[in-house]
């Protein structure tokens, strides 16, 4: 038990509502106006917590399947299941040892990778074989792929997998995790300057709940603008009924809208920018100062310059 709680807590940060009580009655903004957020439901989050932990003792078990119904494929670790070998060697995606519980601790991903790359490059490279994997953006000057990589480690125990606000510390906070594929009725509304306010300065930087927390501290603005790359890439992705659904998600948000204006190619231009910025870096985010020291562009990593930015496949 120790074991499988502790994955779950693993999965991006174990945060809870300091302001339980007053912040389910805050309302986000779209357009300017007050919206109720799109959340899963009471029901939803429960039904979803049980079927991590059902996940993470088949993963122990090393069983094939998926609780989410998805073949091949499990939320909780967000890997691929043997396709074949495993202890018996009868193996598939829906029966048998999953890889989890051979001595080789190998699962079907690694029968994809032909030939692995080194240093850094092999995380992108692992990961983007059972997870979508973009060859355009839909915010220019940013890589939804790299995005993915920093929502995986910090924002999945909340929003889920899939975005859709269902991660297995969801039941917890209050309020419940944004729907981030809720596009066309929500997200596409809210502009790419809003995503990054909030996501570097949390909920409280824009008037809501702290159950969000600031990143900015741990992600650098370019980090972010890839994560916001990532949400876009994902509006209003149908929930997959295949592993081919689930590696190719349909967007549903127009690069060429009004909330796409600011992207990190022109963001230094922005007034609007500016002004988030200013907010954040002279006194939201401790240890900054006034002098926004941490704003901007930082090497380091697979991190590329916005205008250096081009989106590939691994």
């Amino acid at each position: 038990m120790r074991i499988k709680f502790g994955v779950l807590l693993l999965a991006g940060g174990f945060f809870l509502a300091s302001n339980t009580g007053i912040a389910a009655e805050l309302r986000c903004k779209a357009e300017g106006k007050k919206v109720e957020c799109p959340t899963r439901t009471t029901a939803e989050l429960d039904k979803a917590l049980a079927n991590f932990e059902k996940e993470a003792d088949d993963m122990m078990k090393g069983a094939a399947g998926s609780t989410y119904g998805i073949t091949g494929f499990d939320y909780l670790t967000g890997v691929g299941k043997r396709t074949s070998s495993g202890k018996s060697g009868k193996a598939t995606l829906a029966a048998g040892d999953s890889g989890y519980g051979s001595s080789t601790g190998k699962t079907e991903v690694w029968d994809r990778i032909k030939k692995p790359a080194s240093q850094e490059v092999i995380y992108n490279q692992w990961a983007n074989n059972w997870s979508p994997s973009f060859k355009t953006s839909l915010v220019p000057g940013a890589n939804p792929n790299e995005g993915k990589q920093w929502f995986y480690v910090y924002c999945v125990g909340c929003h889920g997998w899939l975005l859709k606000g269902d991660g297995p510390n969801a039941p917890f906070l209050d309020p419940y995790p944004r729907d981030l594929t809720a596009g066309s009725v929500y997200m596409n509304k809210k502009t790419n300057v809003e995503l990054f306010t909030v996501i570097k300065g949390g909920g409280s930087a824009v008037d809501l709940a702290d159950a969000m927390p600031s990143w900015g501290n741990l992600l650098q603005d370019q980090d972010i603008w890839n994560v916001i790359a990532w949400i876009r890439a994902n509006a209003d992705a149908k929930p997959p009924k295949t592993l081919e659904d689930y590696l190719n998600p349909k967007s549903s948000f127009d690069p060429k809208s009004a909330a796409n204006k600011v992207t990190p190619l022109n963001a230094s231009q922005s007034a609007e920018f500016k002004d988030a910025q200013e907010l954040l870096e002279g006194g939201m985010l401790a240890g900054r100062g006034g002098d926004l020291k941490g704003a901007g562009f930082v090497e380091g990593g697979l991190r590329k310059r916005p205008e250096d930015t081009k989106v590939q496949g691994y």
